[in-house]
């Protein structure tokens, strides 16, 4: 293997170590979005949890229709 077949190798196994990279990279930055829109999802369904739960003792039990 001549020098000129050397550096071409070193070329594209070069070039191949930075797409990784780059591959590596975007995939932790999708999955640190996926981590953020699921905390979201679960606060919002913890806020929805509070404001269905049952109303404080003696209010809104029983709804007076006979009027």
């Amino acid at each position: 293997m001549d020098s000129t077949g050397i550096a071409a190798t070193y070329a594209v196994t070069s070039q191949a170590q930075t797409q990784q990279a780059l591959q590596t990279q975007m995939m932790k930055m999708a999955a640190a979005q996926d981590a953020s829109i699921v905390a979201l999802l679960q606060s919002g369904a913890e806020s929805l949890a509070q404001t269905t739960s049952a109303p404080p003792p003696g209010m809104g039990n029983a709804v007076d229709v006979t009027a």
